[in-house]
């Protein structure tokens, strides 16, 4: 497999997003995909939107940062290095959903790069790495510059490999996902058995 090299501004453009947690007058009602969102989920999915925080945004906000589908959002900000640069892949387009402040949001040429792939590759120890040399800041708060990000490194095979990849690694994430649901519903005490017990025990 042929791979050839990028930087990520040569395939998408990056935006970094300043829409903070309020809720301001004259600003519109929308849900925020938070740092907390990316950092937990390999993909936002709309079957987690009811979880998105209430708050206000304006209309240009609205325009650049409402997440849809095959984009990428990532962690930008944090107080430790190793919590920055964690990338989440958008699977679904939603409706009234923005990218939240401390993350910043990639948008794929289609033509050129998939976003599945992009995922799985900015969790590989390369670009952790990258991330790790590249944030300034202090012992209170690292940050990613929007020239690191759009310096980043890519290594790119042909789009059709890019998506079979990015497929294998959306299963994989899937399998883990169902196997952590169960194993939470299994450590999880059954109530009204319990009750059912002490009751018959009385």
């Amino acid at each position: 497999m042929e791979l050839k090299r990028y930087k990520l501004s040569d395939v998408a453009k990056v935006e970094i997003s300043s829409v903070d947690k309020k809720t301001k007058d004259g600003e519109t009602q929308v849900r925020l995909c938070n740092f907390t969102d990316v950092y937990h989920n390999w993909a936002i999915t709309s079957n987690i939107a009811d979880t998105f925080m209430e708050a206000s945004a304006n209309s240009n906000e609205i325009e650049k940062f409402t997440i849809k589908k095959g984009q990428v959002a990532f962690t930008k900000d944090s107080e430790t290095r190793d919590d920055i640069g964690i990338p989440t892949y958008i699977a679904d387009d939603f409706d009234g959903v923005i990218l939240g402040y401390h993350c910043a949001l990639i948008t794929p040429d289609e033509t050129k790069l998939c976003g599945k792939y992009l995922n799985a590759f900015m969790h590989s120890a390369y670009i952790q790495r990258y991330f790790e040399l590249n944030a300034t800041g202090s012992g209170m708060r690292y940050t990613l510059s929007l020239d690191t990000l759009e310096n980043m490194p890519l290594l790119l095979p042909l789009l059709e490999e890019q998506k079979h990849i990015g497929e294998i690694f959306s299963s994989l994430d899937k399998k883990i996902s169902i196997n952590r649901a169960i194993n939470q519903n299994l450590a999880t005490p059954d109530r009204s058995s319990e009750a059912a017990g002490v009751r018959r025990v009385a």
